[in-house]
C-alpha cells in the first residue's frame, strides 16, 4: 500500500526526522514520492501558496529528497506520500500530492492510500486528468463538488458548507473503495479513512516539540508549551519506541477536519467499510494493476511555487 504523512499545526513543526524515517519505508513503496509544502503566509490563493516536489522513483534513491532533508524543513501545512502503484505508469504525473484550485481560488492538495473498484462517480475524469490514477480523479471530482456548491451559494463557501459537501461526496466515493485520503486547503486539513483495520495514525505535537521555545506564543495565542500545538498523521507510527505510545488510530468511517492543530469538525460515521478481503479477491481476478509490467518514465521533478 502507499503511505501518507501530513502536518497541520498552529506553528511550524520541524519534520526532518519524521520524513527521513517515512522515506525509509519506500523500499516497500518504490514507485514514487512527493511532498507539498505551504508557505507560511496566510490568505494566499491559487498555486502560489504551494510548492510541490515529486519524482517517480524510490525516495531512498532520490538525491532531491536527500537534499530537501539536508537542511531544516519546517511546516504548518505539509503532505508527503510514497507510492506503491495500483494503477498508472511510473511517471511524475502519477505521483502524489496532486494539486488543483477551486472556483473560489483555494489551492487544494490531496494524498491518497487506496484503490477504487467502483468508479461510477468518476467516469469522464480520465479525459481531464494529467496522469492516469484514480487518486487524481478523486481530487478533480471533489473540486467539481466544491465548485457546484459554491455556485449555489453565490460564489463562496464557508468552512461548514465546504465540510458538509466534502463529507457527502466522500461517503459516496467510499462505497466498495479504499479511501484513505488527506486533503489540505492551506487553512484546514481534512482526513478520511474507511478500512476495516487501522491504517492511519495521528500524534499531537506540543508547542515545545514544534520548536517555539519557551515563549508559548503560537500565532495570536499564548499557550503553555506543553499543550498541543499541532497534529501529525502517518500511515504507520514514526519516531521509534520512545514515541510509539504517542500515536493513536485516526477515527475511521467519517470525515475529520483540523485547523491550527485542533479538531474542528467530525461527520457522522458511515457504513462504507473497505475490507482487505475485497482487495485480495480483485487481485485473484487480475483486476489490480501490476507495476512491474510498466516501463518507468524518465525521472523528472516538478515545483509549483
Amino acid at each position: 500500500m502507499c503511505e501518507l504523512f501530513a502536518v497541520n499545526s498552529a506553528t511550524p513543526v520541524r519534520v526532518n526526522r519524521y520524513l527521513t524515517e517515512f522515506f525509509g519505508h519506500s523500499h516497500a513503496n518504490p514507485h514514487g514520492w512527493g511532498v507539498s509544502l505551504r508557505t507560511p503566509a496566510e490568505g494566499m490563493v491559487g498555486d502560489d501558496g504551494v510548492t510541490l516536489w515529486r519524482e517517480p522513483l524510490p525516495a531512498y534513491e532520490s538525491a532531491l529528497a536527500a537534499r530537501l532533508l539536508s537542511r531544516p524543513m519546517e511546516a504548518r501545512h505539509l503532505q508527503a506520500h510514497i507510492r506503491k502503484a495500483t494503477c498508472g505508469t511510473l511517471d511524475v504525473a502519477n505521483c502524489h500530492p496532486f494539486l488543483a484550485t477551486d472556483v473560489t481560488g483555494r489551492s487544494w492538495t490531496l494524498i491518497h492510500n487506496g484503490i477504487l473498484f467502483n468508479e461510477g462517480l468518476l467516469w469522464g475524469y480520465e479525459q481531464r486528468e494529467v496522469g492516469q490514477t484514480d487518486s487524481e480523479r478523486i481530487l478533480l471530482f471533489l473540486i467539481d463538488v466544491i465548485d457546484e456548491a459554491a455556485a449555489r451559494q453565490g460564489g463562496r463557501l464557508d468552512f461548514i458548507d465546504t465540510f458538509d459537501v466534502l463529507a457527502g461526496a466522500i461517503v459516496q466515493l467510499g462505497n466498495h473503495n479504499k479511501l484513505n485520503l488527506i486533503l489540505d486547503d492551506g487553512a484546514y486539513t481534512y482526513v478520511h479513512t474507511n478500512t476495516s483495520e487501522v491504517t492511519l495514525y495521528a500524534r499531537e505535537v506540543t508547542a515545545e516539540e514544534a520548536g517555539i521555545g519557551n515563549t508559548g506564543k503560537v500565532g495570536s495565542d499564548t499557550r503553555d508549551t506543553a499543550s498541543a500545538s499541532g497534529i501529525i498523521f502517518s500511515t504507520l507510527p514514526l519516531g521509534g519506541e520512545n514515541e510509539r505510545n504517542a500515536w493513536r488510530p485516526v477515527p475511521r468511517h467519517r470525515l475529520i477536519a483540523y485547523k491550527d492543530g485542533r479538531l474542528r469538525r467530525t461527520s457522522t460515521p458511515h457504513g462504507n467499510v473497505f475490507c482487505e478481503a475485497i482487495l485480495d479477491a480483485h487481485r485473484a481476478l487480475g483486476d489490480v494493476w501490476d507495476p512491474t509490467a510498466a516501463t518507468a518514465a524518465p525521472v523528472t521533478a516538478t515545483t509549483a511555487a
